[in-house]
């Protein structure tokens, strides 16, 4: 028997993109670019691309001023996402994005996860998540 659902239980590689829809690209270009840190990809007037992971990985963060296509056009933020790093850079993350005048909320453990997050708006109130992801924690009995 086949696992259910179209995936039929082989996992995906991952969030390939996401897109957000702004008031304004050029603010929130720079915003991830020089508030979050992401490396752009390919940076227009209509559309901006930034790196989510490694350049040339195909996680990536679309910003546009819409609308979108493919079916998309409906789309208006606010949206949430998040991007995954290791559990202990939040504390720094969390300083170096105060120290700009970001807002930080967090950070909040996951114990399920043994993970740790902290979250942000970027100029149109989507919410960002660095969340922070540790080694998993032993079995119980383990050492």
């Amino acid at each position: 028997m086949s696992a259910p659902g179209a995936l039929q239980g082989v996992p995906l590689r991952g969030i390939s993109e996401v897109i957000l829809v702004v008031a304004d690209v050029k603010r929130s270009a720079a915003f991830y670019r020089e508030v979050v840190g992401l490396s752009p990809d390919d940076l227009g007037e209509k559309f901006a691309w930034f790196w989510a992971g490694p350049p040339g990985v195909s996680q990536r963060i679309g910003i546009t001023a819409g609308p979108l296509s493919f079916g998309a056009a409906h789309i208006r933020g606010p949206m949430h996402f998040a991007f995954g790093t290791e559990r202990a850079r939040i504390p720094g993350l969390k300083r170096a994005l105060e120290q700009k005048g970001i807002e930080v909320e967090g950070p909040v453990e996951f114990k399920f996860w043994n993970a740790l997050s902290i979250y942000f708006s970027d100029p149109d109130d989507n919410r960002v998540e660095f969340c922070g992801f540790g080694d998993p924690p032993a079995p119980a009995g383990d050492t």
